[in-house]
């Protein structure tokens, strides 16, 4: 405890009526080393919480809060000091202005903690006065302690192992010294990460907070917790997310960076307010894993790789990947701007958001609240001398235009649409009301795909098809059985006793070639696109989950699961 500090408030208070100043010395003499002077006065009942809020509204008026409401505290703020700083000198930032930092504490004359604050900040920082117990209610409800809900988990468990800078949250690199909420969402995100998971939900329900994965598409529990955890774990979350923790009434969008074992992981985080309170969603993002992938990786058949090896390395045109979300068309683009990424080929994107950042490529990420649509930063693009443009998503017509302008002007360009075959993915242009004819001319290829669990290499189970169901899948020329392999129930301890581990898509490719392009501008509807491409040797999104039947790559039920109409 600074002495001189500690002597220069009591003659304060002496001079201003609230002690004696012969009380002085014997005052000083019953404080502790480590306490803060004010919190002692009020222990050893020389003055009370009301006298010292009292006493600061007369030295600084218009500077003194009776209540500290922490929901109204943007998290950019809150994590412009560490949660060590935070519960260290019971201080909590609450806003920055004009290059300032303006902070609650309950002792504002303590200009050493000022000095300090302003030389870590390198802000000045502009000090409010707020009781004692505001102060460690407003602590409490951004650390709460939860510790019950933690007893189960060993510790050794939790090896989040460090933070990008981006983030600013010191804390999270720590497991034993944690407060338990920090834990908990530590515990969630690793064992995410562990399972190979892609998604996180954290769900409030009426009287608990359940927390799903999932994993190779299927969501499966993870663990549940008490009710009284909901709002705490959601604010952790959001604080990490740099989202603004006090708005629980509109969605809300964000992003964590941090390293498991020692891997980069990227969370995009997304909330919705519910009956129950915000539900939470975090899409589980591999840096390395998008960087790695080749084309021979993705599940095509042979054949189809051929056909689209061919069509990305046209000079020219549009090529469109259709599908769900979550059915991998990201990967998929992401895998085809790899092969196409060399120094003598300018890519660009436009991305919402970006998904991972690509060396040798230009990304750029929309921002609709700035006016930075799909659209305005195509039109950009097309005076910065692209060779192969990205369009993350066709969402309306203006984008569809521009980008089939693009394509016919000498520029190959990627997108997605969403549509539930290739054929569909060529009417669902012209539904948004582009000309068929521009649709026709710009059009190269249309894949549509979907993502479909793989068998167990440890378990999996050979079993055979009855020749009539086997000739009527085309999966045998005559009356004859077929091997295939099915899931093992209740699989074994490799694939976490599922039966399946890891994913591969399956595609449907529609090549456009003279005749098909001739149907398509003189308006052929979805029907009459999908008959002429299979006279042309155009396999289905079934038919080829059956081959990987057949292979063994897959089960029966699997494909039925995921593309039986």
């Amino acid at each position: 405890m600074d002495s001189e500090r500690v002597y220069r408030l009591l003659f304060l208070l002496a001079r201003t009526g609230y002690i004696k100043e012969k009380d002085v010395q014997s005052i000083v003499g019953q404080l502790n080393e480590k306490e803060d002077p004010i919190e002692a006065l009020i222990r050893l009942g020389v003055l009370t919480e009301e006298d010292i809020t009292r006493f600061f509204k007369e030295q600084m008026p218009s500077r003194v809060v009776e209540e500290i409401d922490v929901k109204s505290i943007p998290a950019e703020v809150l994590n412009v000091l560490s949660r060590e700083l935070i519960e260290r000198y019971k201080v909590i930032p609450f806003k920055v202005d004009k290059g300032r930092l303006f902070i609650y504490t309950f002792d504002p004359l303590n200009q050493d903690l000022i000095n300090e604050l302003r030389f870590i900040t390198k802000m000045p920082v502009v000090p409010f006065y707020a009781p004692p117990s505001a102060i460690n209610r407003a602590l409490e409800e951004l650390f709460p302690k939860v510790q019950e809900v933690l007893e189960e988990i060993p510790e050794e468990e939790i090896t989040i192992e460090e933070v990008d800078e981006e983030v600013s949250i010191e804390e999270v690199i720590s497991s034993v010294d944690a407060a338990p909420i920090v834990r908990l969402t530590n515990l969630i995100i690793y064992e995410a990460v562990r399972r190979d998971a892609s998604d996180i939900h954290v769900e409030p329900l009426e009287k608990k907070v359940q927390v799903r994965f999932r994993i190779d598409g299927v969501l499966r529990p993870f663990k549940e917790f008490p009710a009284s955890v909901k709002d705490s774990l959601v604010a952790r979350i959001k604080i990490l997310a740099n989202m603004d923790i006090s708005e629980r009434r509109k969605p809300q969008d964000g992003r964590i960076r941090v390293t498991v074992q020692k891997k980069k992981i990227d969370l995009r985080v997304s909330t919705v307010p519910t009956v129950y309170g915000e539900k939470v969603v975090m899409r589980i993002q591999e840096a390395e894993k998008y960087l790695k992938v080749k084309l021979e990786d993705l599940g095509f058949e042979p054949d189809d790789l051929l056909k689209y090896r061919k069509a990305i390395w046209k000079p020219w045109g549009m090529i469109l990947v259709s599908g769900p979300t979550g059915s991998g068309k990201t990967t998929t683009l992401y895998a085809s701007l790899m092969e196409r990424n060399t120094p003598d080929v300018n890519i660009m994107t436009v991305e919402d958001p970006v998904e991972v950042s690509i060396p040798g490529i230009n990304q750029v990420q929309v921002n609709e609240r700035i006016g930075l649509t799909f659209a305005e930063v195509l039109r950009a693009f097309l005076r910065q001398d692209p060779d192969i443009i990205l369009v993350g998503e066709i969402r309306d017509t203006e984008t569809a235009e521009i980008a089939i302008r693009a394509s016919l002007t000498g520029h190959l360009v990627f997108s997605t649409v969403h549509a539930n075959d290739a054929p569909s993915t060529v009417t669902r242009l012209v539904d948004m009301g582009v000309e068929p004819f521009l649709v026709g001319s710009s059009l190269v290829m249309v894949v549509a795909q979907r993502l479909i669990r793989k068998l167990c290499p440890k378990c999996k189970q050979e079993t055979t098809l009855p020749p009539d169901i086997a000739k009527q899948l085309g999966l045998a020329e005559k009356d004859e059985e077929i091997k295939v392999y099915k899931a093992k129930e209740g699989g074994c301890e490799y694939c976490n006793f599922t039966g399946y581990k890891g994913r591969t898509a399956v595609h449907e490719i529609l090549e456009i070639d003279d005749e098909l392009r001739t149907l398509i501008v003189r308006g052929a509807n979805h029907d009459e696109i999908r008959r002429e491409a299979r006279k042309k040797g155009m396999r289905t999104l079934y038919e080829d989950g059956l081959i990987k039947v057949k292979k063994g790559i897959t089960s029966l039920e699997e494909v039925n699961r995921v593309l039986a109409v």
